[in-house]
């Protein structure tokens, strides 16, 4: 499966065999949309108009830590040369022990600051499928995208990216619901899909938003194809059985992990395990609200 590397332009078919018909109904051109940093903003999201604010130097110290683990910059925080063909180590998941800590804030956030500031081509992928948020954050409708992509390994991903105009980031949706995602994510087709979009951009970081880690099987499949996890943890509330949990089934499929505190505010914690039959689609997200640490704002994700 090939890559078109830059996205955002008309795709062209990549040779005009006896597949060319079938390439041309893949191949199409990317939508774009506005990022409203304003409705963003109002829920405690990054706003690229205000970075003095202490969520834009709190994400700063984190960017840092997180472009030196993939290579991308070094310790003074020079761009380094990506390295040309290959594997690249850009492909990040951001997982959770439970819902509700933060994850998809932070994924959505790092992915703003790095785009809007640190001029990082971003691809920002919604891997969570019982529950996805990043589509409707950005107030984008239903379309194509990763469960698309690993369904018919012929689909050209770029051409469902959805391309912001303001920045280098581009969103790959959830998909169609398909009512197996532990069975796609299993195939050898997933590992050839997220290979290929390592290496389609080198100098591109892939965040992926997967769901928490004991909700569902698919974050531990997730974590066997990317580089690094980002293991979000809400500060003073996560029980310290669960992030243990957590943290085993993550190491056991990947050892590339970073913590990364998140403090907010959420109602009463109860038991761990407690609300995950109910984790799919149809449940409501967690309201947003303010608090205080490392980053700050949100219960969502």
């Amino acid at each position: 499966m090939g890559l078109i590397e830059r996205a955002g332009a008309v795709l062209e078919p990549e040779s005009d065999g006896p597949n060319a018909a079938a390439n041309d109904l893949a191949i199409v051109r990317p939508e774009a949309f506005d990022i409203d940093f304003g409705a963003l903003a109002a829920h405690g999201y990054y706003n690229s108009a205000d970075r003095s604010s202490r969520l834009s130097l709190e994400l700063r110290a984190a960017k840092r830590a997180l472009l030196r683990r993939t290579g991308l910059r070094n310790a003074a925080g020079e761009r380094k040369l990506v390295r040309k063909g290959g594997r690249q180590r850009n492909l990040v998941l951001f997982t959770s022990a439970r819902p509700g800590e933060g994850k998809t804030f932070c994924a959505i956030n790092l992915a703003l600051s790095l785009a809007c500031e640190d001029d990082v081509e971003v691809l920002l992928v919604d891997a969570d499928a019982p529950r996805p948020k990043v589509r409707a954050l950005f107030g984008l409708g239903e379309s194509r995208g990763l469960s698309d992509c690993l369904a018919d390994p012929d689909l050209v991903p770029e051409g469902l990216f959805l391309k912001a105009r303001q920045a280098p980031l581009c969103v790959l949706p959830e998909g169609r619901e398909t009512g197996r995602p532990a069975e796609l994510l299993a195939g050898p087709d997933a590992q050839r899909f997220f290979t290929a979009l390592s290496t389609a951009a080198p100098g591109r970081l892939v965040l992926i938003d997967a769901p928490p880690m004991l909700a569902t099987a698919e974050a531990a499949m997730l974590a066997r194809h990317v580089d690094e996890v980002v293991f979000v943890v809400q500060a003073g509330e996560t029980p310290a059985a669960a992030v243990a949990s957590a943290l085993d089934e993550v190491l056991e499929a990947n050892q590339n992990v970073s913590l990364l505190l998140n403090r907010c505010l959420i109602g009463e914690a109860g038991s761990y395990y407690g609300s995950y039959e109910d984790y799919d689609r149809n449940a409501a997200p967690a309201g947003l609200s303010k608090g205080a640490g490392i980053l700050r704002g949100s219960t969502d994700g």
